[in-house]
């Protein structure tokens, strides 16, 4: 009888586990727009960025970089970018993309959400038109793929001129795009910032 109230017990124990460690619902793409919303109303930038960075594509020559309260936390605690070995969850990052006329061209956002795609650090990742139309959603390779180049900061990039693609990389991202001038300058004036 003992033993039948030891795993009873035991088999409680892994079920609650189990719950705690479930995957943290992802909201649905208008839903996390909204939160983009509340970020840019707030003019909420992520900290060691600045309003209108150079971009990298002449599609998108500047850009802002947006952060909540809890990944500019997790900057801060860190010291920096760079040195973010993991974002909290709830962790909220949006970039702003311009053309040279400053006018919006798109927005893209990364949510940290618990146990969502452990394989890819578990970020939810979201491309929008300016107007809020859904482009990508979810788990999406290309967009992952070009983030594990800085794995080691949990998939975020430093702005530039801190952390800059190499031009190799660039070309296999973005094959059909025009490099910006200013940060194909960036490269040439930065060549320790590149991320190979």
């Amino acid at each position: 009888m003992r033993n039948l109230v030891l795993l009873g017990v035991s088999a409680v124990v892994a079920a609650l586990t189990a719950v705690s460690l479930a995957a943290t619902p992802a909201p649905r793409p208008m839903a996390l727009w909204q939160k983009v919303q509340v970020l840019r109303k707030a003019q909420a930038l992520m900290l060691e960025s600045t309003a209108y960075q150079p971009g990298s594509r002449t599609v998108d020559a500047y850009t802002v970089d947006l952060a909540n309260p809890l990944a500019n936390e997790a900057i801060r605690k860190s010291r920096g970018i760079t040195k973010v070995r993991r974002y909290p969850n709830g962790a909220l990052l949006v970039k702003e993309n311009f053309n040279g006329h400053r006018r919006a061209t798109g927005v893209t956002a990364m949510l940290k959400l618990s146990g969502y795609d452990q394989a890819d650090r578990n970020w939810l990742m979201a491309a929008y038109t300016p107007a809020g139309r859904v482009l990508a959603y979810g788990k999406v390779p290309a967009c992952i793929a070009c983030h594990t180049v800085v794995s080691k900061q949990d998939f975020v990039f430093a702005p530039p001129p801190k952390q800059l693609l190499s031009l190799a990389i660039w070309k296999a991202f973005f094959p059909k795009q025009t490099i910006a001038p200013a940060y194909a300058q960036l490269l040439r004036w930065h060549p320790a910032a590149v991320v190979r």
